[in-house]
């Protein structure tokens, strides 16, 4: 369902759908880069719903059925990059704080006091700073495959970066961009998987079918580059915090995740065997289990 939200000065549309009831509290979902509500996968949703939550995934502003920001333009990541690394400022139309501002903004519409925060990737660095900055909203933080704000080159390898950065050319058709969505999700579930391709078609069909535009993503990357390290912030977040992290992720080392791990205060880490930049069917129970171990002690 479309919520209508106020995030800061802008309104906004979320695409959002709910699962269960809050027996033991809310869990928010929020998705990485360019990736849509559709990666939580359902058995994993399903899991945290039969242990008494209620469970909410939603697209973040500017992929799939969200508000897309197309009057921004495209802008350049690369170069973004570039400065990035030179520590100089970036200018983006948004940064993750005010993605962060989505997330309290649609507990606002839907009646949400205070939620449970699970995110992924950039979705990690969304639900750290809504940890940090927005501390009565938040009972308890999971980051999974995620670190202290956006990875460096060398924290990935070359084959993740350009499967990542491959843009599709403008005569693209459907099935094209479902090839492209294969390779990129083949890659980034690293070394120590086999993915089989029915299950990388069924996900890269239904992303392709939901929405084929891909432009956002470069905006919430740079959007990612123009926030900056959250390093600083880790001493500000106080809340039950579990970090999950594959050992061998191609795209986001397990490294940055360590990083977290020592600069907030009374967290545990996961390093999971079997996991790459992705959630693993045969891991969604543990992943469960973990997550609701977490919940519990901010209940």
């Amino acid at each position: 369902m479309q919520v209508p939200i106020k995030s800061g000065g802008t309104a906004l549309n979320l695409e959002v759908e709910q699962f269960g009831a809050p027996a033991k509290g809310t869990i928010i979902l929020i998705m990485g880069l360019g990736t849509q509500l559709i990666a939580w996968p359902m058995e994993f949703c399903q899991g945290l719903v039969d242990l008494g939550y209620r469970v909410i995934r939603f697209d973040n502003r500017d992929v799939g059925l969200s508000t897309k920001f197309e009057s921004a333009g495209v802008p350049d990541a690369r170069a973004a990059g570039l400065r990035h690394l030179l520590h100089l400022p970036v200018v983006a139309p948004y940064t993750l704080k005010d993605m962060a501002q989505d997330v309290v903004g649609l507990m606002d519409a839907l009646a949400i006091d205070r939620a449970h925060m699970v995110g992924a990737s950039l979705g990690g660095m969304i639900a750290q700073l809504l940890a940090s900055l927005h501390t009565t909203r938040v009972a308890t933080l999971t980051s999974i495959m995620s670190g202290p704000g956006a990875p460096m080159p060398w924290d990935s390898t070359l084959k993740a970066r350009r499967a990542l950065m491959a843009r599709p050319p403008a005569n693209a058709t459907a099935e094209d961009m479902i090839r492209m969505r294969m390779q990129v999700y083949r890659v980034i579930a690293g070394p120590d998987q086999s993915m089989p391709e029915k299950l990388l078609r069924d996900l890269a069909t239904r992303s392709v079918e939901r929405s084929i535009d891909t432009k956002g993503s470069s905006r919430q990357m740079v959007a990612a580059l123009a926030t900056g390290s959250l390093k600083k912030r880790m001493r500000d977040i106080h809340v039950p915090t579990l970090i999950i992290h594959g050992r061998h992720d191609p795209l986001i080392s397990s490294r940055r995740s360590q990083q977290l791990h020592r600069g907030i205060a009374g967290s545990k880490l996961m390093i999971l065997d079997g996991m790459g930049h992705n959630l693993p069917t045969v891991l969604v129970p543990q992943l469960v289990a973990a997550i609701a171990a977490n919940c519990a002690q901010g209940s």
